[in-house]
């Protein structure tokens, strides 16, 4: 793993020093523009985070990126995304998140405009996936999707709030606090569900707060009354982490209850730090900005989508182990300072995008660049 991690090193600082000097001394590759469809409110705190670096990604990449927003309903979503294309300059490429029971109008209406487009996430399942097919197969204008493995990360969630106690040789009571009924929320609580059984942990009970903090705190204040020896709480979000907490405090509990969750908010850095939340796993800010890197390459003909239908991404565990190398990601940082050109295939040379594998290295990596 060292190796791998010195080659990681070498690479980057390489194709940073690289890209910096090609092109800037090279002509400008042709701008194009983007529609981004932010599928929440405006100032939603992740997707917030998600538009300022994307917007830094775009302004190194000569891309004239533009954002609508969804609302958080399919129906406003795909409302937004109508007037848009009906009254704006067509965009050259849109990316979005399909909403489930929305991904076959979205799609079906993207197929009517000379655009391409790429999703976020995968938050389809069922017959309606099984309907809209994979990129390219029923809508060729669809280049592919980037996602993480909500799976993986939310197994690795369970662990890291479990070790603790296990380490301990005390008894594990998990619950947990799903987001909605959705692939990506199952996901997530179907790798906890297969931590737990590995370990022969039984959950105590699990319940939906549609990622809200205020049914989280609800919620969690029943659950406890019912289950006073609950001692891991596992949320399919930080919002409903940090509802869980506040419900945990009021209660005043005479054991410490392990509590983590999704996203890597900038509240949930503090509360990490001083111990109120143990764990958040996060990354999939930066996923609008990995689109428009993969666009830079496949407008300028060095396309990774010629060949591949998905882009997947690992997440990262913060916790107060990997807080010293993480907590520069914090609500100030200058995205800017990031070299989004050399992260592209145009720029590196090579057949894979750095941050698809081993992301808590690069950004250690991003980290040192930052300081110099």
């Amino acid at each position: 793993m060292r190796h791998w991690v010195a080659f990681l090193l070498f690479f980057l600082c390489s194709s940073v020093s690289w890209a910096k000097s090609e092109l800037t001394t090279t002509h400008n590759p042709k701008s194009f523009s983007v529609l981004l469809v932010n599928p929440s409110i405006e100032n939603d705190p992740f997707w917030f985070k998600v538009e300022r670096v994307a917007q830094a990604a775009a302004q190194q990449l000569n891309i004239e990126l533009s954002i609508i927003y969804g609302d958080g309903n399919r129906f406003a979503q795909l409302e937004e995304l109508k007037k848009y294309l009906e009254y704006q300059a067509i965009p050259d490429y849109v990316v979005l998140i399909h909403y489930p029971g929305g991904a076959i109008q979205a799609s079906k209406l993207l197929s009517q405009y000379p655009v391409q487009f790429i999703t976020l996430e995968q938050t389809i399942s069922g017959k309606e996936r099984e309907a809209i097919g994979k990129p390219k197969q029923y809508y060729p204008n669809w280049i592919g999707e980037i996602y993480h493995d909500n799976y993986h990360a939310g197994y690795e969630l369970a662990k890291a709030l479990s070790e603790p106690l296990l380490q301990r040789k005390l008894p594990v009571y998990p619950i947990l606090l799903n987001g909605h009924y959705g692939s990506e929320s199952d996901a997530r609580s179907d790798g906890a569900r297969a931590y737990f059984s590995s370990q022969n942990i039984e959950i105590v009970q699990s319940v939906f707060a549609n990622w809200s903090q205020e049914q989280a705190i609800e919620k969690t204040e029943k659950l406890i009354r019912r289950h006073p020896e609950i001692n891991v709480i596992w949320s399919a979000s930080d919002l409903m982490a940090i509802g869980s907490e506040s419900a945990v405090y009021a209660a005043k509990l005479d054991h410490t209850v392990q509590i983590g969750g999704f996203d890597w908010l900038d509240d949930v850095v503090p509360l990490i730090q001083n111990g109120q939340i143990n764990a958040s796993v996060g990354g999939h800010f930066m996923m609008a900005a990995w689109a428009l890197v993969s666009l830079y390459d496949h407008h300028n003909k060095r396309s990774y989508w010629q060949n591949n239908q998905e882009l997947i991404f690992d997440l990262t565990v913060l916790n107060q182990k990997t807080m010293a190398e993480l907590s520069w990601l914090s609500k100030d940082h200058d995205w800017s300072l990031v070299d989004f050109r050399a992260l592209t295939l145009t720029a590196s040379k090579q057949p894979e995008y750095p941050f698809i594998h081993h992301f808590e290295h690069w950004l250690a990596t991003e980290k040192e660049l930052s300081i110099h």
